[in-house]
């Protein structure tokens, strides 16, 4: 019995710290088709089975939303989620979540996972926020403003995650305004990590009293 109960506690402890340490992003899978990953922006992404089991079926919609838009069928796969077949060529943004954790003691928190993505040229475009989190471009390359419940989050932290894996430490300015360069060809990932904003609340017959906002924004640099 202590066995068992040491194990289980063992398991809810690894779950935990990978969904705070892990990232969500959208991204162009095997066949071009954009497919939802979780895990690792410079490592491992999750597998089923496995902890990709526990993220709730993604939730996404095409931009621009129109009068008639629905959510796009997602269905879980080895390693990815699919997003009806959707093509790098059109702008869509997701939401999805993981279940309710207390980690070191600390107060049960709910982690959600909001992620934007952007075809090739859509930096020249300046977008709305459609996320409570999202990372938006403003239409200058180089720059996106991130938005809190549809109001700019200013002075707060962000990455910046390379092609190569390597990654850069940024912060939002007074105007949620965050600044960034572009060399190299390849994948690229804005994340803003763990926006805890202490609101009590239930998700699948779970209470927890702080939500941790994790927002993502991928691009691809072309070969010129």
């Amino acid at each position: 019995m202590k066995r068992s109960l040491r194990s289980g506690i063992i398991a809810c402890l690894v779950l935990a710290s990978s969904a705070l340490a892990h990232s969500v992003w959208v991204e162009p899978g095997p066949d071009g088709a954009l497919v939802v990953r979780f895990g690792e922006l410079d490592g491992e992404v999750e597998k089923s089975p496995g902890h990709l089991d526990a993220l709730e079926i993604p939730a996404a919609v095409i931009l621009p939303v129109g009068e008639e838009a629905k959510l796009l069928e997602s269905q879980k796969k080895a390693d990815h989620y699919t997003l009806g077949g959707t093509k790098p060529d059109q702008t869509l943004v997701m939401e999805t979540a993981f279940p309710v954790m207390s980690f070191g003691g600390g107060a049960p928190r709910r982690p959600i996972f909001y992620s934007r993505w952007l075809p090739e040229g859509g930096d020249k475009v300046a977008g709305q926020p459609s996320l409570t989190l999202d990372i938006v471009p403003t239409g200058k390359p180089g720059e996106a403003r991130v938005y809190f419940r549809g109001k700019p989050l200013p002075d707060t932290k962000a990455r910046l995650n390379a092609p190569d894996g390597s990654h850069t430490p940024l912060k939002t300015d007074a105007e949620g305004i965050v600044k960034f360069t572009t060399n190299d060809t390849g994948r690229w990932v804005l994340t803003v990590p763990g926006y805890s904003e202490e609101v009590p609340g239930f998700a699948n017959g779970q209470p927890y009293s702080v939500a941790s906002h994790n927002a993502s924004l991928t691009w691809v640099v072309a070969k010129p």
